[in-house]
């Protein structure tokens, strides 16, 4: 005896729509890899709603949940260029010890570690919690306001706040 899906959602999803989407998304960000990325993550959400409730009309489906994936990564975008993020976590995951780190290059990444551990425990809880949920868990700003119940604006405000923060206090 197998099981039988709810819905095809091959039957929502073509080539021909993946293409589309691809181009789509590489005209609006002007990066193929990220586009390509997005596309895969609107397949994944359109087969999510497909097995709740199939869409009419699953095109404009697809092209919405790519659209809002499309907004959402431009905000994070305009979030670390703004604050720096991405240099000051990229380099203190540089500082962490590897396997053949020396004794100066381990203490260092401990005190970074300890600076970035005492950054996130002086921030709010709401804050803490939004940076956590969205940087260690790999949460969506969607996820983390239903999770939360609050809105994805508020989300993006605190996780700003956050990253704001933490930024500062690893350059003091």
């Amino acid at each position: 005896m197998s099981a039988q899906p709810l819905t095809d959602s091959t039957a929502f999803w073509t080539q021909s729509l993946a293409d589309e989407l691809l181009r789509f998304l590489t005209g609006r960000l002007k990066c193929p890899d990220v586009a390509a990325e997005l596309t895969h993550d609107t397949y994944l959400g359109l087969r999510q709603i497909v097995e709740k409730t199939p869409p009419d009309n699953a095109r404009a489906m697809a092209f919405r949940i790519a659209i809002n994936l499309a907004i959402d990564h431009q905000r994070k975008t305009m979030v670390r260029a703004r604050y720096g993020a991405d240099e000051d976590f990229d380099a203190l995951a540089e500082s962490l010890p590897g396997d053949s780190a020396s004794p100066d290059r381990v203490l260092i990444g401990r005190e970074r570690l300890g600076a970035l551990q005492q950054a996130l425990d002086d921030l709010p809880q709401a804050c803490r919690s939004v940076f956590l949920l969205h940087g260690v868990d790999g949460l969506t700003y969607t996820q983390i306001a239903q999770r939360l119940g609050i809105s994805k604006s508020q989300v993006n405000k605190l996780l700003a706040k956050a990253m704001a923060h933490c930024a500062q206090q690893l350059t003091d």
